[in-house]
């Protein structure tokens, strides 16, 4: 039998959870935008910026009771004697992570809405999570090697001042390394959304 008004549309509870998601991921991502962009600005034009850089040597902290061991390896300084070309890694590196921010949050808001809404998959849902997928595994790469050497080239710029005990080099954040994952499963994600697309434009009309 051919039906050409088969009903796509969620139930009534579902489509209501999925447009709260929706929202919530392009909440998210507005409030990671900003604080991100907000960090940008601050190397790029505040007088005076405050750096976490790796110490050249451990120092020992005499730990209390339960504590066994405890070191300090990271020096916290407030400077603005920072080189152009440093400002603006550091600034990179933040933008970059806005970007990816904003992208991936309003790709997944995009999804849950045209979902809720009972409409077919589109190319554009495809296009849309591929290039979600490709930001979340470049965009914190990227903003780790900018970060990285943002913060190599600090420690040499500001070692005098502190009597030599910033190490020029950086420690990678898990983060940096895990999210390229996720993006793995994105693009894996797009590529299931085309072929739902397909599955759609076969079976349309029928039931």
């Amino acid at each position: 039998m051919i039906d050409s008004t088969v009903d796509t549309l969620p139930d009534r509870a579902d489509r209501i959870t999925m447009r709260v998601i929706g929202g919530l991921a392009a909440a998210m991502a507005v409030a990671l935008a900003a604080g991100q962009a907000t960090i940008a600005a601050t190397f790029a034009w505040a007088d005076a910026v405050t750096l976490s850089l790796l110490a050249d040597h451990s120092l020992p902290v005499e730990g209390g009771e339960g504590v066994s061991e405890a070191a300090v390896e990271t020096v916290a300084l407030t400077t603005d004697a920072l080189a152009a070309g440093t400002r603006a890694l550091f600034a990179g590196g933040a933008a970059l992570l806005g970007i990816t921010a904003a992208i991936v949050g309003f790709a997944l808001a995009l999804l849950m809405f045209a979902t809720a809404s009972g409409r077919p998959f589109r190319p554009a849902l495809y296009r849309f999570s591929l290039v979600a997928g490709l930001v979340l595994i470049l965009g914190p790469l990227l903003a780790t090697a900018l970060t990285g050497f943002a913060s190599m080239q600090a420690a040499f710029e500001l070692n005098a001042a502190v009597n030599g005990i910033l190490l020029p080099g950086f420690a990678l954040s898990s983060w940096g390394l895990t999210i390229p994952v996720v993006g793995l499963g994105v693009i894996a994600l797009a590529y299931l959304l085309r072929r739902m697309e397909g599955l759609q434009r076969e079976t349309a009309g029928l039931v």
